[in-house]
This record gives structure tokens, sequence and C-alpha cells, in this order.
């Protein structure tokens, strides 16, 4: 049963509005954007959230770096140490121990440039230092001239990192 008067319009047949459940004239009904065939009343628009795109979130660290080690406490290199060594002799051994971290600046020639920039390697002490003579955990990347500043670390254990950027972590 209608609730309007059936009377006959061409081309405009009735339909049930699938929210409220009267009867409409097709001229009197919506397609919303679900699908659902409503009359004018029951006719919702899209919410504008839906529109909204999500932007990408970069997750990845702009500057990736090892976790940088602070030292107040330095000394030099009294000798010249070749590509390889694995003990230097250094101006003064004290408050150096076994497994101590350590950084050594090497010398390095940079041929883009074309001049000498600072590499620190950074190691760790393998065993007491006897007397001035430290041993390295690992052989020097380069050489390493008389007077170079050796930084003692803050943090102690196996903390090395090879010319590669790969950590005792990665491993």
């Amino acid at each position: 049963m209608h609730t309007r008067n059936p009377g006959f319009i061409a081309g405009d047949y009735w339909l049930v509005c699938e929210r409220c459940g009267f009867d409409y004239r097709f001229s009197q009904m919506k397609k919303e954007w679900t699908g659902v065939w409503v009359c004018s009343k029951c006719w919702e628009p899209r919410h504008p959230q839906d529109f909204v795109r999500a932007v990408r979130d970069e997750q990845r660290v702009p500057v990736a770096r090892p976790a940088s080690i602070i030292s107040n406490l330095t000394t030099t290199l009294s000798s010249a140490a070749s590509k390889g060594a694995k003990s230097i002799v250094v101006a003064s051994a004290s408050n150096i121990a076994d497994k101590d971290t350590i950084g050594v600046v090497l010398q390095s020639f940079d041929e883009d440039w074309d001049s000498a920039s600072e590499l620190v390697q950074w190691t760790y002490v393998n065993g007491d230092p006897s007397g001035t003579t430290i041993t390295l955990a690992d052989g020097l990347w380069e050489d390493a001239a008389s007077g170079n500043i050796v930084r003692l670390g803050q943090v102690t254990g196996p903390t090395i990192t090879t010319p590669t950027g790969v950590t005792a972590d990665d491993l």
C-alpha cells in the first residue's frame, strides 16, 4: 500500500526508502554513496573525513650513526703506528685498562677532495697496558702519525666499527 496517491506518472515509478521504509516516487529518491536508495529526508552526504588521504610517514632516521662516545680524556701517540698495527705507544697510559674503548685518530688521504682528513678508529684495549704500550683488539685501518690524538671513551667493552660501518652488534 502506497503512502501517496498511486496515480500514474510516466517513468516515475515507486521505490521504498531503504532507511525509513516509506514509498516514494523515483524522482524523490536519491542514491547514497553507500549504494542505498533513500528519500530526500533520509539522504546523508558522505563525510569529508572519508576523503582525507594519509601522508606517508617516513620512519627512517635521517642521519644514522653509531651511538656517540663522549670522551673528555685524551692522550697522544708517542710514536707513529703503521696500517695493521695491533699495538700503539702513547704518551700516558693512565686511566686506560683492559676492555676500555679508545679512538685512535688516523692519517687518511681523501682523493676526492685532494686533502688529508681525520678518521677515528674506535676499538677496545686487549689486555692491560704494558707501560705506555697499548694492545688493540683490531689492527689499525690506516697509518697513524706520532702526536695523533687517542681518545678514551666512556663506553666499555667491544665497541668497534669497521671502515664500512659494521659494528660488533651487527655481526
